[in-house]
């Protein structure tokens, strides 16, 4: 069915996306009403390269990859998905010219319009969570075994940029990236010891022994802190989210528990987190399930919008343009016209980050049909002006697709002029 179809839509979204300006994001500046997503049970997406028109918020979204006719290049077949690695983790080099995929257990490149390009060697392994140098634009960092190395997809060298001997494994725990300022990792060994390690000196920071406290994730902030997110809740050490200098002394808690989120600049140049407040105990006034926005020299918090309990979230910032994308992910997975669909359900929405308005982008489309892959997880690019998500489309109960499927969209928002850290993007309210 998918290949018969797809021929004479693509048609139809190729017109309606003519009459668009380039790369035009005529989204909706929000009130919170219920915005279902029509033909949510039969909708299609074009073909790879196609685009179609979000036919609520007006959005140009653009379909990136077909997954079940795609060659497995590491097992042979066909593949099952492929999606973009996580919300925090940016795959986009730095003028969005390339971008790298998880192709089920390994990347692939892809150039800035969408289009597949080659895949990486297999030692970049889908756990080897490769981050572009923020120096140039050809090269990736990658972890494996107990070594930091290089890729240069222009060249196919590889290269070795320090082995920690004292450990047999080093990791970033899914969720870091590279440091703004291009020269820091925050790495954990053994799964035992946290450090910061700078490129430039080669040099590797004092150890925090985690001590047998389950944690979740590690994090460098835009000033080389580093936070901890612990397993477990609470007001005590070795709970919630722990800040630590690059020496990793322990700061302060600056939240209760963990959950999603991305740390970034604000307008004024300081480092905040965007945290989901959804497992906090103890919520600031008027912030169920709230996006917050925390302040990390002082561990203040600032509500910038509140979502019904029903939606999960996953949350993206760049650099520091003023804003942060999230998008929302209803794993009820509940019909369009039914009291489940709340407002916001199933979007992607950018939100600024003094919490004046919330702009609605698009539906993603995707069901909760299997246990990850479904969701979104929306990346952005680090200067805000294209993201990454991944969808399913319902396309298991459309076409019969695996039961792990999933596909990735690119959206390209309209690009910030000058200073991007100060300015906020253009968007044009829908008539």
């Amino acid at each position: 069915m998918r290949n018969s179809v797809y021929p004479i839509l693509s048609i139809l979204w190729l017109a309606c996306s003519a009459s668009l300006a380039p790369s035009l994001a005529m989204a909706q500046l929000t009130v919170a009403d219920v915005e279902p997503a029509p033909s949510y049970d039969t909708f299609l997406p074009p073909p790879v390269g196609g685009a179609y028109i979000d036919p609520v918020f007006g959005t140009t979204i653009q379909r990136v990859s077909n997954a079940p006719n795609t060659h497995n290049a590491d097992r042979g077949g066909f593949l099952s998905w492929i999606e973009n690695e996580y919300s925090t983790a940016s795959p986009f080099n730095n003028d969005n010219s390339k971008f790298i995929l998880v192709h089920q257990s390994y990347f692939a490149l892809y150039d800035g319009a969408g289009y597949y390009l080659s895949d990486l060697p297999l030692e970049i392994s889908a756990s080897s969570e490769p981050r572009w140098s923020r120096n140039d634009l050809v090269t990736l960092y990658y972890h494996s075994g107990n070594q930091l190395k290089t890729y240069n997809i222009s060249t196919g060298a590889m290269a070795v940029v320090h082995t920690f001997s004292e450990y047999s494994s080093i990791s970033g725990a899914g969720e870091m990236d590279i440091s703004l300022d291009g020269d820091h990792f925050v790495f954990v060994g053994n799964n035992r010891e946290v450090f910061v390690y700078q490129i430039s000196a080669d040099q590797k920071s004092p150890v925090f022994t985690l001590d047998g406290h389950g944690f979740d994730s590690v994090y460098i902030t835009p000033d080389n802190h580093v936070s901890v997110t612990w397993l477990q809740s609470g007001t005590d050490r070795y709970t919630g989210i722990e800040l630590f200098d690059g020496n990793m002394n322990f700061l302060r808690q600056i939240a209760h528990a963990g959950g999603h989120m991305h740390y970034t600049r604000d307008t004024n140049g300081a480092e905040v987190l965007v945290w989901t407040n959804s497992n906090d105990a103890q919520p600031i006034a008027n912030c169920n399930n709230g996006i917050v926005k925390i302040l990390l020299s002082d561990a203040s918090q600032t509500c910038l919008a509140q979502l019904d309990w029903s939606l999960a979230v996953h949350i993206s910032a760049p650099d520091g343009n003023g804003y942060v994308f999230v998008d929302t992910e209803a794993p009820s997975n509940p019909e369009t016209d039914s009291a489940g669909w709340k407002p916001y359900t199933n979007e992607i929405l950018q939100i600024s980050l003094d919490g004046s308005s919330v702009v609605r982008l698009a539906h993603h489309r995707s069901r909760a049909l299997n246990s990850y892959n479904w969701e979104p997880k929306v990346s952005v690019s680090r200067d805000g002006s294209e993201l990454l998500f991944a969808s399913d489309f319902d396309l298991q109960a459309i076409d019969g697709s695996t039961a792990d499927y999933g596909d990735t969209y690119l959206l390209v928002l309209p690009a910030p002029q000058g200073n991007f850290r100060h300015l906020p993007l253009a968007l044009r309210q829908k008539r």
